[in-house]
């Protein structure tokens, strides 16, 4: 066996059997108390003892406590029903108590009623020696009202501090308590507080009636004032324009203007029938005069008895005429009669014709007369109604004065005699009580504790004694010389692990024997780094071209489904099938075995995976470390995070999804055939821009790292790559994957030292890629 696998070995024993020894188990741990149950019983007492001192020179409080009760739901006997309360019913309205209760207007009455300003607790106390001897020598020195004012205020502020307001559950119930160096002072504090709230009640409702009744009485004089002056325009208005009323109320005008209409309606009237009874009389006239077809319209006495007379005569004449000759004499003077008759008859009628024509001219003169009286009437009642508008504007503006004036002298009278009737909505339920003990200090809780804590202190200088004496035995000697890491930052003569492979100018086949001493000693030996000027990578391994066969079973570079390739590569090696592809696997197997082999942090492995520039098979590099990895046995997750070509994210079918989840776990896919989880940093972003993330999603991306047994990130060319980046702090190891062919163009102490500087102490190392004689004629991972 080679001597530095037997050293390794051994070394691994002494570590276990030094693990081992340093472990406390629970028996243990049982067994050092057991040990120290004197010691442990001895602190407790101690901190038992000195709470207990301490406790009685603290002056204890006292706490009393009275209950009000606050029903807003109370309702004024003269209230009306239908009304809401003007007080809620909330749990703001109970707040709001709360908050007056721990006003200055309720604690000022009671520090000042109770001289709190003069009381050792709450104020100044007793004068001291000093004042006192003062006070003999120079007598008493008054205290002026701006002092006092300062000691009454203190007062104030020292009661509300010792005065805990609270609401008793969800009820209207309020508990005003007072803390005290006095039992009885606490109680009568508590006490006089629940009063002064109510007396701060009852007085509040009467400063607000009395400014109320102010308020209305002033309102009254004004509006007052102001209907005399309203009404005496009015009454100067209706002077100036000659505006009276009648006893209806109505404009003297518009009367007038009635009764003038009315008359002129009758005279037209009697015009209109004395006109006509004249015309019918002339018709007549005209016609002839015939008694027996005179009309109605000539009806007079007169007429009647000259008719009746002429009646008698005709039918006298008609008998003679009937007995006798036409020429007899009594015919001919019966004839005569006749005409004397109808002669008569037209002499009336003319008669009564004058007197109707006289009528006609009377009855025109009076509706002429009427119809001139009314036109100036009319006009008259038309300036009267244009003054009219502004009067009833002026007298709509005194009723509302006079409505408002009525209302508030209705509502100051109704103040007046029913505001003294007011039913409090506040009452003591619960005074308060002096109380038998303290609610500070609680000694024996206080003692209580102090012995759990001397308990928990004495086990932990108990338990704590037995580590570091336990730790001084067994560590003390590896401490003295750290252990070197693997995959350390090494000088170019610097010892590399078994698995590791020198590929430099410098490498050699010699045995271990030849070698020297430096370079056969165990990585697991302890010894002190060498500095060097010069820092270098060390060659971790060596990744050869990837082959792929065609459809004639020839073997050729890759150049497509990388993916694939890499897969069969890796699964070829660990399942000893020789082919295309072994050497490469054999590759891998090295990098995992020297990742395995490095320190981790607090159980986490986060490999970062860089190079120089695009084209190195970084990529390929990453891919195959996560199968590798996952062959072993390990759970793997591969992340994508270099942003320019985005291979992985392309191959594994997530290049393009826009958006993959809010977070970075949501984004998580795994993929059972290759035995690997996914997680792309990547997807979703402007393509060719570097993306930092912010401190959440490093916060997210370790938590993520801790569920995995080896996380490998494909990060951003070195170039890129800055020493505040979250991902590159994140890292456990870094790998740097360099071309063998495009070695020569590189300044590899350059590059040794950008890394290294990145990774601070860290373990690092240089993978060579795409090493062979044989160049691809195409290849898909640049």
């Amino acid at each position: 066996m080679d001597p530095r696998q037997v050293e390794n070995q051994a070394y691994d024993r002494t570590s276990a059997q030094g693990r081992d020894a340093i472990a406390l188990d629970i028996l243990s741990i049982f067994q050092v108390l057991r040990r120290r149950i004197f010691l442990i019983a001895a602190i407790a007492f101690v901190f038992a003892a000195l709470t207990a001192a301490y406790s009685l020179t603290i002056t204890p409080i006292f706490r009393a406590s009275s209950q009000v009760l606050f029903d807003p739901t109370v309702r004024q006997p003269f209230d009306d029903s239908n009304r809401p309360s003007r007080s809620g019913q909330g749990s703001e309205v109970i707040d709001s108590q709360i908050s007056v209760i721990h006003s200055d207007t309720v604690l000022r009455p009671v520090a000042r009623k109770n001289n709190l300003s003069e009381d050792p607790h709450f104020g100044e106390g007793t004068p001291g020696l000093m004042s006192q001897f003062k006070s003999l020598i120079f007598g008493a020195t008054k205290k002026d009202a701006a002092t006092l004012e300062a000691q009454e205020t203190a007062a104030v502020e020292a009661l509300a501090d010792a005065t805990i307001v609270k609401r008793v559950g969800q009820t209207f119930v309020i508990n005003i308590s007072a803390e005290s160096p006095s039992p009885v002072q606490a109680a009568v504090l508590a006490n006089s507080i629940a009063e002064s709230y109510l007396s701060d009640q009852k007085r509040q409702v009467d400063l607000a009636s009395d400014e109320a009744a102010a308020q209305i009485d002033d309102r009254l004089v004004d509006l007052r004032d102001r209907l005399r002056q309203a009404e005496e325009e009015i009454q100067k208005f209706r002077a100036d324009n000659k505006l009276q009323n009648s006893d209806e109320g109505s404009l003297l005008t518009g009367q007038e203007l009635t009764g003038l209409n009315s008359r002129l309606i009758d005279a037209r009237a009697a015009l209109a029938e004395a006109t006509a009874k004249y015309d019918e009389i002339q018709r007549v006239l005209k016609s002839g005069v015939d008694a027996e077809s005179i009309a109605d319209v000539v009806n007079s006495p007169t007429i009647s008895s000259l008719r009746q007379q002429y009646a008698t005569a005709a039918r006298t004449e008609a008998q003679l005429m009937a007995d006798l000759l036409p020429s007899h004499p009594s015919v001919a003077q019966s004839r005569s009669q006749l005409e004397r008759l109808r002669n008569l008859i037209r002499d009336e009628i003319k008669r009564i014709a004058d007197s109707t024509r006289i009528d006609v001219q009377v009855n025109q003169e009076r509706v002429s007369r009427l119809e001139q009286q009314l036109d100036s009437t009319r006009n008259l009642s038309d300036v009267d109604q244009a003054a009219s508008i502004r009067l009833r504007e002026l007298e709509t503006e005194a009723q509302a004065t006079r409505q408002l004036y009525e209302i508030a002298l209705s509502r100051a009278k109704e103040i007046s005699q029913l505001d003294q009737v007011v039913l409090p909505n506040a009452r003591i339920i619960s005074p308060a009580i002096p109380p038998e003990s303290p609610v500070y200090p609680k000694r024996k809780i206080m003692v209580i504790l102090a012995g759990i804590l001397g308990v928990l202190f004495g086990t932990m200088i108990a338990v704590g004694g037995e580590a570091i004496r336990i730790a001084k035995k067994h560590l003390l000697p590896e401490f003295m010389q750290p252990p070197e890491p693997a995959m350390a930052v090494a000088s170019p003569v610097q010892p590399a692990s078994p698995v590791v492979t020198r590929v430099d100018a410098s490498y050699d086949a010699r045995p271990q024997s030849e070698l020297p001493a430096t370079r056969a000693r165990s990585k697991r030996t302890p010894s002190r780094l060498s500095s060097s000027p010069d820092p270098d990578l060390q060659v971790i391994s060596q990744l050869p071209w990837l082959t792929e066969t065609d459809e004639n079973g020839s073997v050729r570079p890759l150049s497509s489904d990388a993916v694939s390739a890499v897969q069969d590569a890796v699964d070829r090696y660990y399942s000893d099938e020789e082919g295309p592809g072994w050497a490469f696997g054999e590759g891998v197997d090295q990098i995992v075995a020297a990742v395995q082999d490095a320190p981790a942090q607090n159980g986490t492995r986060i490999v970062f995976l860089t190079s120089p520039a695009l084209g190195h098979g970084q990529t390929i590099a990453a891919l195959a470390l996560a199968l590798g990895a996952a062959q072993r046995g390990l759970h793997v997750l591969l992340a994508d995070g270099e942003p320019k070509q985005r291979m992985l994210s392309h191959d594994l079918s997530l290049d393009d999804v826009d958006d993959l989840g809010g977070t970075l776990r949501e984004r998580i896919v795994d993929y059972d055939e290759l035995g690997i989880a996914f997680l792309s940093l990547v997807s979703g972003l402007p393509k060719y821009k570097h993306h930092r993330m912010n401190i959440r999603e490093a916060f997210d991306f370790a938590d993520i790292a801790r569920d995995y047994d080896l996380v490998i990130i494909d990060g951003v060319a070195l170039p890129q790559l800055a020493e505040d980046d979250p991902l590159a702090g994140l890292s456990t190891q870094f790998l740097v994957t360099v071309a063998e062919r495009e070695e020569n163009q590189i300044s590899m102490p350059i590059l040794s030292r950008d890394l290294l500087t990145i990774a601070e102490g860290r373990p690092a190392g240089l993978v060579r890629t795409m090493t062979g004689t044989t160049p691809p004629s195409r290849r898909k991972y640049a």
